[in-house]
Order: C-alpha cells, then sequence, then structure tokens
C-alpha cells in the first residue's frame, strides 16, 4: 500500500463515530422534552465541534489529514443520508427534515478539514 493511498476504514470509522456521539447527545436532549430548536442547534452545531477531535485523533498518523478528515465528514454526511432515506422508506409519514440539517452536512466537511489541518499541523511541528 502507497503512502499516499486513502485509508477507507479510517475514513467510515471517523464518519461513523461522528455520527454516533452526534446521536448520543441529540437523543437525551429530545427524551428531556427539550424544544425542536433546542435539538436542531445542538444538532447543527456539534456537526462542526464533535468532528474536530475525531478528525484530528484518526488523521494524525496519515499522510494528507485534511483530505482524510473532508472525507470523514462526507461519510458522515452519507450515514445521515442513508438513515433519513431508511427512515422515509418505512415510514411514509415520518417528519421532513429541516433544510438547516443539509447546513449542518458541510459543517461536518468543515469540521473534519479542520480537524485534519490540526493535525497536519501538528506533524509538521
Amino acid at each position: 500500500m502507497a503512502p499516499s493511498s486513502l485509508r477507507w476504514g479510517r475514513i467510515v470509522l471517523g464518519g461513523f463515530l461522528a455520527e454516533l456521539v452526534l446521536i448520543a447527545a441529540v437523543i437525551p436532549l429530545y427524551m428531556t422534552g427539550a424544544g425542536e430548536l433546542s435539538v436542531t442547534v445542538l444538532a447543527v452545531a456539534g456537526s462542526f465541534f464533535v468532528f474536530l477531535p475525531i478528525a484530528w485523533w484518526l488523521c494524525r498518523p496519515l499522510q494528507q489529514p485534511v483530505l482524510h478528515g473532508v472525507l470523514m465528514g462526507a461519510a458522515a454526511a452519507a450515514i445521515y443520508l442513508a438513515l433519513q432515506v431508511f427512515q422515509q422508506t418505512f415510514d411514509p409519514n415520518a417528519a421532513q427534515v429541516p433544510a438547516i440539517y443539509y447546513f449542518a452536512h458541510v459543517l461536518k466537511l468543515a469540521g473534519g478539514a479542520t480537524g485534519g489541518w490540526l493535525a497536519q499541523r501538528r506533524s509538521v511541528a
């Protein structure tokens, strides 16, 4: 394996871990009866901030850490969209996802890129 090749296992793991952390943070807030706005703010802001440490941690030993971080964000967005399609397939009456959640996917990409950039800065220093 060439040193510049992509590590798809880490990419998928990073996306999965980030989505898992976001779901683990949102569900208790939702269960306690918090308003829809609170849940949305946590989910959208968390989309960026959850990726910083996860991408940094998983990208530290890699070549092209920024690219790996962006791909982790893309993997997480794909996982979320797959869950959404799955829900709509089996429950046609399920509520539509607010449009702001699509902006959250962009924040996942940005958070992954930032975490990868931080990992790259550390490896250069």
